[in-house]
């Protein structure tokens, strides 16, 4: 076990959240569908950052193990977590970073916190659409880069 692991803290999704997160899991509309709660949130971080929302305070404490977050996973969440800092102005924003991981899933859980409502509400639209559930993540993807240009 790394010293990583040892600090790493469980992640919050936000306690408010979790009934829809949980559908999200088990509905046949959802491309979430039979996935694990870690995928909805790095999904809603990952939307969230690129379209530039502002992160928002996640209320409770931290509601998914430690332990479901694999190395690559947390390297996505430690380069989020670099980016932002950079963009805020934190002087050495990469050592500061990486040295407390507590800081770095903070900001990444203040990233999902926003996005995943409008993750949420644009999957719920599609649910009624003929197309395969898979589509809606890239039509996500798509209208994010979109935006983008």
């Amino acid at each position: 076990m790394s010293e990583e692991d040892i600090k790493f803290p469980d992640v919050n999704y936000g306690a408010a959240n979790k009934k829809k997160y949980e559908e999200l899991k088990i509905s046949d509309w959802s491309p979430f569908f039979g996935k694990d709660y870690w995928e909805i949130f790095i999904f809603s971080m990952g939307y969230a950052y690129a379209r530039g929302l502002k992160p928002k305070k996640v209320p409770g404490t931290g509601t998914m193990p430690a332990r479901v977050f694999l190395p690559e996973t947390r390297h996505l969440m430690r380069s989020l977590a670099i980016d932002h800092a950079k963009k805020v102005g934190k002087p050495d924003p990469a050592i500061s970073v990486i040295k407390n991981p507590k800081s770095y899933v903070k900001i990444c859980e203040e990233y999902a916190a926003v996005g995943f409502p409008e993750v949420y509400k644009i999957l719920e639209k599609g649910a009624g659409d003929a197309k395969p559930t898979e589509n809606l993540l890239a039509e996500i993807i798509n209208d994010v880069w979109k935006e983008r240009d």
